[in-house]
């Protein structure tokens, strides 16, 4: 993907830079300033990319950013492929071609098909340079009286001399000698390599045919001031009637277009004064620079309102009332220090009106809404507790025993279960008739003898996850069952599958059916609300109107968001561990989007307080030792990349900048810059920390990791 966004900055390069030749340069007559211009632009479209600017901008962060947390919004399962007997169905994930992972490999092939015709092309021209004869002035003369004539190469000239007076060699071999030496053709060998390169790129190809254009302006000029314009002009047309098939390497004498060359003789040369015009490209030049070697990072100036003080404290007050919220949840209007807070408290918490209580608070619910200016509105909270004592001092936050049971009832009565295979039995042929399953508390035996199937992937000892339907209890915490529905392995890697009963309760893609139908997505409300910048994995649902994402980036009416795992609904909403990258203070468990009411609601909890550091070095100056693998390589160190972090890779080398972050092990590595050395297995910090845990910490304006022995430095940047 690095690749590809810097092929895509180079052709938009091109295309600002030849807009410009086509608008402002084309019909001047400074042939060799017109040259320069698309030689240097051309090198500059390449060269501008690989730049990386960093300007830090300090932004007032008003409200708080989300953290990742250990949460993660569980993902649709998949249904992974297992050797089975004809009567078990297999149902997989469904899956699609990922044509970006196809799209490198397609550039390449068509890149290197391209410069081998090229190659060959060339290899076929030197060919011919063999047999030429010196001439005066450098030239060397080859005669040719087929394919490509009257035409050059570097100083070699091939000329059909049976069709040429002498003195239109003359003329001829004047023009010839232009090209040969303002070295013409090592232009054509850099577009040729552009092409190759660039063979996407329309603009490119128009940039040959004005590079070669401007090759025959140049040479027509001096040529046409030596043998006179009209005399000149007569032989172009001439030679134009038996033109014949050329290379694209060689500058032909007729193969530009006759017309706009004659036309270029008899113009008026330009004002001196227009020369001015070549530094109108100076805004385009900082215009790409700008966009696509400056990266802004905002470094959040936190408010001093950022810190909730309620949050992680402990309150002492009476309760004024009770609102039932829903049957899940209760809202407490409490009293204390002098004011009401809304609290949050769970149904089986028993709390009476006027009772008075202390209670630990330990995170709020803020309700954000947007405002048309796309400025964020945060609501009056509501706190939640992790705590609650009464009067005497007796906790009320006690959890109800849970009954424990055999199985429970998914939503379309299909049953489901959790336990370890404790018996496997097969008839002589090896085919499995009964597998059982215990807890500890209930069996649960499932007779599969009409799927003919082996099993050869779950043995007994396994924990297995079955859905089944049709159980009889035969004896006390004993339940048989001849309709197993699937049976899958924990983790996810192996599974059995009835066919005759999986399409009746789930989709092809692992969805629960409503009544024995396929759900329906509604319309999809998101269109208009999310726009998805980036991600490093990503599955569909069509069937569900169901998008998941991994490592994601997403845009939701003009506010980023990202996430380790996103879950997007058609029918209206994301559910998704996610924070705004505007601080790091607070954290949001979960975050839910209403697309109706367009606002947002999130989980904010108290932030833990940090551990006192066993060891902390600072400054520059030290130098120590690591624990690392012996094999570790600097292109393998997996590094953090997210919207303030530019990546340039040049061979195996990466450079990262902005809030840039690597995992070395088992020590996390974070700065401004970070240099991932390949070549000599170095890793280098700018304006940045090296941390392990707890346990150990570097701060310094350079750290510099040896990871081929296992050593650290600490410099200043200067020196």
């Amino acid at each position: 993907m690095d690749m590809l966004m810097y092929l895509l900055k180079v052709s938009a390069g091109l295309v600002l830079f030849f807009a410009f030749y086509i608008l402002f340069l084309r019909k001047l007559t400074f042939f060799r300033f017109n040259r320069m211009y698309l030689l240097l632009t051309l090198l500059l479209s390449f060269l501008i990319p690989t730049f990386n600017f960093t300007v830090e901008r300090t932004v007032i962060v008003e409200q708080p950013a989300f953290q990742q947390d250990e949460f993660i919004v569980p993902a649709a399962q998949e249904i992974a492929a297992a050797p089975v007997d004809s009567n078990v169905q297999l149902i997989p994930a469904q899956s699609s071609f990922n044509w970006l992972t196809a799209l490198p490999y397609t550039y390449f092939t068509i890149a290197i098909f391209t410069l081998s015709l090229a190659l060959w092309r060339l290899t076929e021209l030197i060919r011919y340079t063999k047999h030429g004869i010196k001439l005066a002035n450098g030239l060397r003369l080859v005669a040719k009286d087929n394919g490509f004539t009257n035409c050059s190469f570097f100083n070699y000239v091939f000329v059909d001399q049976i069709n040429l007076k002498p003195a239109e060699l003359e003329v001829l071999l004047t023009h010839e000698s232009v090209h040969a030496n303002r070295l013409h053709s090592l232009d054509k060998l850099l577009m040729m390599l552009a092409k190759s390169v660039l063979w996407f790129n329309p603009v490119v190809y128009l940039w040959e045919r004005a590079m070669e254009q401007v090759h025959e302006y140049e040479a027509d000029e001096l040529t046409s001031s030596t043998f006179g314009t009209h005399s000149y002009a007569s032989l172009l047309l001439h030679l134009a009637v038996e033109n014949k098939a050329q290379s694209a390497l060689v500058h032909n004498f007729v193969k530009s277009p006759i017309k706009d060359r004659i036309k270029m003789l008899f113009n008026l040369k330009s004002n001196n004064m227009k020369k001015v015009i070549y530094l109108l490209v100076l805004p385009v030049v900082l215009v790409l620079v700008w966009g696509f070697t400056v990266n802004v990072v905002e470094i959040p100036a936190v408010s001093k309102d950022n810190n909730d003080p309620v949050i992680g404290q402990k309150l002492e007050g009476v309760v004024d009332s009770i609102t039932v919220k829903s049957k899940f949840a209760e809202l407490i209007h409490f009293k204390a220090n002098g004011q009401t807070f809304i609290i949050e408290k769970f149904p089986f918490i028993k709390v009476n009106r006027g009772d008075k209580l202390i209670i630990v608070i330990n995170g709020k619910r803020n309700t954000i809404k947007f405002k048309d200016d796309k400025n964020l509105i945060f609501e009056t909270p509501t706190y939640t507790m992790s705590q609650a004592y009464n009067a005497k001092g007796d906790s009320l936050v006690m959890r109800p025993n849970v009954e424990k049971h055999a199985f429970l009832y998914e939503g379309n009565k299909a049953r489901y279960a959790t336990s370890k295979i404790s018996k496997i039995e097969k008839n002589s042929s090896g085919y499995v008739n009964k597998i059982y399953l215990n807890d500890g508390t209930f069996t649960l035996i499932f007779n599969i003898s009409e799927l003919k199937t082996k099993a050869t992937n779950f043995k007994i000892g396994d924990e297995a996850e079955v859905k089944f339907i049709g159980e009889k209890l035969i004896s006390n915490h004993t339940y048989l069952s001849s309709k197993l529905i699937a049976m899958y392995s924990v983790p996810k890697n192996h599974e059995l599958i009835n066919k005759n009963l999986y399409s009746r309760f789930y989709s092809s893609e692992g969805f629960q059916k409503e009544n024995g139908k396929d759900f329906e997505p509604k319309i999809d409300q998101l269109a208009s609300k999310v726009r998805i910048v980036s991600f490093a994995k990503k599955k569909l649902f069509p069937k569900r109107g169901i998008t998941d994402l991994e490592d994601a980036v997403i845009m939701v009416n003009g506010v980023k968001m990202e996430a380790k795992s996103i879950r997007l609904f058609k029918e209206g909403g994301i559910n998704a561990t996610v924070y705004l990258p505007d601080g790091n203070t607070k954290k949001y468990r979960l975050l839910m989007y209403n697309t109706s009411q367009n606002t947002f609601s999130g989980y904010e909890y108290a932030v833990a307080k940090e551990r006192k550091l066993e060891s902390a070095i600072c400054g520059s100056g030290h130098e120590g030792k690591l624990e690392l693998s012996p094999e570790i390589l600097a292109y393998k160190i997996p590094y953090s990349a997210l919207d303030s972090v530019k990546v340039n890779k040049i061979l195996n080398n990466v450079l990262l900048s902005g809030k840039a972050k690597i995992k070395l092990e088992k020590y996390d590595m974070q700065g401004r810059v970070i240099f991932l050395d390949h070549t000599n297995n170095l890793v280098t910090v700018y304006y940045g920390t090296l941390k392990e845990a707890d346990k150990f910490k570097i701060d310094a304006e350079v750290i510099e990791v040896d990871l081929a022995n296992n050593t650290y430095k600490t410099k200043n940047y200067l020196k």
